[in-house]
């Protein structure tokens, strides 16, 4: 059989009908199989997404496929045939010298440069250049792959631009940060070298971690780290005593960042020194406790207390409430020790003093003790801002049972020092119409045409004996006060009413001056309206030929509402005024003295104040004041 001559092709990767193979004598079917492949790398150079570029040893451009025009803005026609129209003008002596080492048979993987578009406008571009051999080996073109990463060289610089702002950031910080890896250190800022007592980073780096750690302290922070890398979550407010490079101890806070350093696990402490802290914190824990002290053995019941629940008592208010312990105590309700009937009065005080930030005065109320029995006791709140770190109400309480009993003692005392008063002015007051009777009685036996006359007269004394003898003893009957919240105004209308007939026989006119708003009083109504009526009876008998009362209710400076009865009558001397209140002494031809005394004693009772005030011919002023509800 005759052996098939064979034909020898040398074709290069990329074909261009401006530069046909010469020379090559070629049968159909090999032509037909160069057609298939020039077809084929046609098709393998557009479809890549890289830009592809053919130039010969000059760098005129030969080809481009379609990604190049894409990138570059250049048409095929318009590019080939110019010498490497995408290369910047301050970087052609760069082309230069990589086009010599082209030439010089090398190639170009990877490298790195700047392009220019047709626009004008400049690209970041990775590049590859090889070259292209003819049959001889001689190098007759290059081929470029070109693939833009401006995207990927802007993410670059963000990127260095973030970690140069974050590196500022961390070298800037007053806070000291520190990076350990595998619990040695790896990085420091300046505030860390100025926190560990060092010259310089130096001479920390590479130290291990736990050397700065109080040994005290080092099992809980290395259990703490352990929980870091296993949960992988920050761990915040870690408060530890680091020694210092000089032996100092200190005390610190960290905060722990589980992150990757330089392609290692680490972790990244920031840390702060909370020395003053700690020492201010100890300073005023030791002011509390001497506080707490303090007010434990203070002689005086006291409780603090929030939102009505208790936070502390001293030692005296678990005595007077009968608890043996705090625990019986603290965390219950103010309001389980407090009689319901002043549960509302006691609410209205604690507001007050929340918003009048002020100390109040005294009120008398009645405690309820653990065992159920009730206890007199007057308390006084304040606000205090700070205490424990939050805001509370402290209240001082008296027991008032040693002073009741006391006042019931001296009371007793008065009362039997009054009794002696009142039996030597009754026994001077009756022995005078006692006389006349005898008298009188001694002339009827001896005169029995006149005992008209003398019955008269007798019934007149007698009178005036029944009229003693039932203000003594109104004077000498206990009477228990029962305070409720009334209206002054509505009160003084009904005594008023009351009184209206008597007015009018006398020609007297009953004058209003309310002052509108006027708060309401704590007071015993029955008490108050016979202290009224006696006042007001004396004013219409000072007028016996008529004239004008006034009545004037206002709330005065100091709080408290003040009631004014004035008359035109002919006034009372002032040497006599001192005298007012005194048994038996009256400016009234036919009074005794003790209605004026019973009017003292009730509104003294009220915590209130009664006075006069008078001009011979100009009438007189009487003036009493009581305490309102606080609101």
């Amino acid at each position: 059989m005759k052996k098939r001559a064979k034909a020898t092709v040398y074709l290069s990767p990329i074909s261009s009908r401006k530069h046909p193979v010469k020379n090559f004598k070629i049968n159909a079917n090999a032509c037909k199989k160069i057609n298939m492949t020039d077809s084929f790398l046609r098709l393998f150079m557009n479809r890549s997404s890289d830009g592809i570029i053919v130039t010969d040893c000059e760098g005129r451009v030969l080809d481009v496929n379609d990604s190049f025009e894409k990138m570059h803005g250049w048409t095929r026609g318009e590019v080939c045939g110019l010498v490497l129209p995408m290369v910047p003008p301050h970087l052609q002596h760069e082309a230069e010298k990589l086009q010599n080492k082209l030439k010089s048979g090398e190639s170009v993987t990877g490298y790195g440069t700047m392009k220019l578009r047709k626009d004008g406008s400049m690209s970041h571009a990775n590049i590859t250049i090889y070259p292209i051999r003819d049959a001889e080996g001689n190098i007759e073109r290059f081929v470029g792959v070109e693939r833009d990463i401006t995207e990927s060289k802007l993410a670059e610089q963000k990127l260095r631009e973030s970690e140069e702002r974050y590196r500022q950031l961390v070298e800037l910080s007053p806070e000291p940060i520190i990076v350990h890896s595998d619990y040695r250190i790896v990085f420091v800022n300046p505030a860390a070298v100025k926190l560990a007592g060092a010259a310089d980073q130096a001479e920390l780096i590479g130290k291990e971690i736990f050397g700065f750690i109080h040994p005290t302290d080092l099992d809980t922070l290395e259990s703490k780290l352990q929980q870091l890398f296993k949960e992988g979550k920050p761990a915040r407010n870690i408060q530890k005593k680091l020694v210092r490079l000089d032996g100092q101890m200190i005390d610190i806070e960290i905060s722990a960042l589980p992150l990757e350093y330089m392609g290692k696990r680490s972790v990244q402490l920031l840390c702060k020194d909370i020395s003053e802290q700690k020492k201010a914190e100890e300073e005023l824990f030791e002011r509390e406790l001497q506080f707490r002290r303090m007010i434990k053995l203070l002689p005086e019941p006291m409780v603090i207390h929030k939102d009505g629940k208790i936070h502390y008592v001293n030692d005296m208010t678990l005595a007077l409430v009968g608890a043996q312990s705090q625990e019986e105590v603290i965390g219950r309700s103010i309001f389980d020790f407090i009689h319901p009937d002043y549960a509302g009065v006691v609410t209205e005080r604690i507001r007050l003093a929340i918003t009048s930030n002020e100390k109040l005065d005294y009120m008398e109320i009645k405690l309820v003790r653990l065992d159920g029995t009730f206890v007199d006791v007057e308390t006084s709140s304040i606000y205090i801002h700070k205490y424990l770190q939050f805001p509370v109400v402290q209240t001082v309480i008296r027991d008032l049972t040693d002073r009741k009993r006391t006042e019931e003692y001296m009371l007793r005392s008065e009362k039997l020092s009054v009794v002696g008063q009142l039996a030597a002015g009754v026994a001077h007051e009756i022995r005078n119409p006692l006389t006349s009777l005898k008298g009188f009685v001694q002339l009827m036996k001896t005169n029995k045409g006149n005992e008209q006359k003398y019955i008269e007269i007798m019934l007149s004394e007698l009178d005036r004996i029944h009229s003693i003898v039932n203000e003594f003893m109104i004077l000498a009957k206990p009477h228990e006060i029962h305070f409720q919240e009334s209206s002054i105004v509505e009160l003084i209308r009904n005594v008023v009413f009351l009184l209206d007939s008597q007015a009018i026989l006398n020609n007297v006119q009953i004058h209003y001056d309310f002052e509108p708003d006027i708060p309401l009083v704590q007071c015993d109504e029955n008490q108050m309206k016979q202290v009224f009526v006696n006042l007001l009876k004396n004013a219409i008998e000072a007028m016996p030929n008529g004239g004008t009362v006034q009545i004037c209710v206002r709330t005065a400076s100091n709080g408290n509402i003040s009631i004014r009865i004035i008359d035109e009558g002919k006034g009372i001397p002032e040497d006599m005024i001192r005298k007012l209140g005194e048994p038996f002494f009256s400016t009234k031809e036919t009074g005794t003295g003790l209605g004026l005394m019973i009017c003292f004693g009730i509104v003294q009772a009220h915590n209130g104040t009664l006075r006069f005030s008078s001009k011979e011919n100009c009438g007189t002023t009487v003036e009493v004041q009581i305490p309102c509800v606080i609101s």
